[in-house]
């Protein structure tokens, strides 16, 4: 006698292990270990029963889509799987006889060959200036064929609207920029969401990482070095008119637009990492007070007790920004991390693969080139 399927027949949930070593079930293409590899689609195959129905869906409620082949008996996934995640599977089975049975149970993809992860900066609730740019780096290089994929999982939220984009600097880090320079006190939310992400070659990322920061008042100080002077603003007014004097014919200070990345109130200066011996007639090693640190190149504005006379009348120092001390005790206190600090009238370009000024002296279209 031959037994016809019926389809569509009322489903019994019965206490029969869905993957049991006999009678009606299926069968899942895991490996030795148990798991299911990442890098294959999801294959289940009914045992003594045609598949009427699939349902899968991961722990946060993400469906599996896929396809039943024409026997009726194997289902394979058409979306690719994420490594380490556990998938919930229900099928509905329609025996020979007509019966329905359902079957749960779940499987775990295995893990991938490496994991990446990151950090963005700034940091949760910090206050920053408005040259601030926005940066996300990476423990593991980013191959570029994986860069674009990976930026469609990067979000920048901002009140007021704020136009930006994204720039990679290196293999492991990317800067999000303003068009213009942030609009004080705008409220940002910087999100990495990398638990889906391929990063390519077996590599995937870990986490969803999100900060909350605030751009606080705008400080812009204008340094020329042609008239010894830096105008300070706040929010655009003029605030102090300071003496300085910038980097001598021999060793000058950068122009264009710097940000302050750090700032300590004491930092040991050491020619000798900017390659100048310490013992040469432009050598030094000392402790300098209230260092607002502007390149990660060595450049500095600071207090300079022994360049005050030059002060206002000539350059003379290493390439920094020298104030008196009570001038760069001030400036040390009204600065906030990713402020303004533009120098005009010095002697030598930008450099656009240092920190401090990479993100502020090209063009919106140069930016937004590569």
């Amino acid at each position: 006698m031959v037994v016809a399927w019926v389809i569509g027949a009322a489903l019994a949930n019965t206490s029969v292990p869905s993957s049991g070593t006999g009678g009606i079930g299926i069968r899942l293409n895991t490996d030795h270990t148990g798991h299911l590899p990442w890098q294959d689609r999801m294959v289940l195959t009914a045992r003594a029963a045609r598949l009427e129905q699939v349902e899968i869906a991961d722990a946060d409620g993400v469906a599996l889509s896929g396809a039943v082949d024409s026997t009726g008996m194997r289902w394979r996934s058409t979306d690719p799987l994420v490594p380490e995640l556990t998938y919930s599977i229900r099928t509905e089975l329609v025996d020979p006889y007509g019966r329905g049975h359902i079957r749960t149970t779940h499987v775990t993809t295995s893990p991938p060959k490496q994991r990446v992860t990151a950090t963005i900066t700034p940091g949760d609730n910090d206050v920053v200036g408005i040259g601030m740019p926005i940066v996300v780096r990476f423990d593991h290089d980013v191959a570029a064929t994986s860069r674009a994929n990976v930026l469609e999982h990067l979000r920048v939220e901002t009140s007021p609207p704020t136009e930006g984009a994204w720039r990679w600097t290196t293999p492991r880090q990317v800067h999000w920029r303003s068009h213009d320079y942030w609009t004080p006190h705008t409220g940002v939310t910087a999100t990495a969401d990398l638990g889906r992400v391929d990063f390519g070659g077996g590599s995937w990322g870990i986490g969803r990482h999100v900060v909350h920061f605030a751009i606080g008042d705008a400080h812009v100080s204008v340094a020329d070095a042609s008239t010894h002077t830096m105008v300070v603003t706040n929010n655009g007014q003029p605030v102090r008119t300071l003496p300085i004097s910038a980097g001598r014919q021999a060793y000058p200070s950068r122009n264009g637009v710097h940000i302050a990345l750090s700032k300590d109130p004491v930092v040991t200066m050491d020619s000798a990492t900017v390659g100048i011996p310490r013992n040469s007639p432009d050598g030094y090693y000392e402790k300098v007070q209230w260092d607002v640190r502007i390149s990660y190149a060595g450049a500095f504005v600071h207090a300079a007790p022994w360049s005050v006379p030059d002060q206002g009348q000539r350059n003379v120092s290493h390439g920094c920004i020298n104030l008196s001390t009570a001038d760069a005790q001030w400036f040390y206190d009204f600065t906030q991390r990713g402020d303004i600090i533009d120098i005009h009238s010095a002697g030598a370009a930008p450099d656009l693969a240092d920190p401090g000024t990479m993100d502020w002296n090209l063009s919106w279209e140069a930016w937004n080139s590569a």
